[in-house]
């Protein structure tokens, strides 16, 4: 332990005597200002565990409760979806029935796809002509 390191402690022992006298004597007790920031390596090492604010317990729910709280979020849900699902899906159908007929997907013949390939290529050619002279 480096001398600073000692004195810390001994800061640290004298302010929590100060305390201790002062809640004897039933006045109130000076209290260091704690700084801003991150607390000093030594500062943090002469803080006894103790001192330290202890984890709360956590709270459990009975399973009774459980299921009342699940219960009533199914019933809500159900609720909810019942009056605003329903109108939309009607909505969405008209505008859609209003919107173009059903038709049939159009498919290429073959004859079709041979004569786009053969107009391409002459296309090509043509270009490449153009581009040659």
């Amino acid at each position: 332990m480096g001398v600073s390191e000692i004195l810390a402690t001994i800061d640290h022992e004298i302010a929590q005597l100060q305390q201790a006298r002062a809640l004897l004597s039933g006045g109130t007790a000076h209290v260091a200002k704690r700084k801003v920031g991150r607390p000093r390596k030594i500062d943090a090492a002469v803080i006894p565990a103790a001192a330290k604010p202890a984890k709360k317990k956590k709270r459990n729910l009975s399973p009774e409760g459980r299921k009342r709280i699940a219960e009533a979020v199914k019933k809500r849900w159900a609720a909810q979806k019942g009056k605003a699902v329903a109108p939309k899906k009607a909505a969405a159908a008209t505008r859609k029935a209003a919107a173009k007929p059903a038709t049939k997907k159009r498919i290429l013949s073959p004859e079709g796809r041979k004569r786009i390939a053969e107009a391409a290529k002459k296309r090509w050619e043509a270009q490449k002509a153009a581009a040659a002279s």
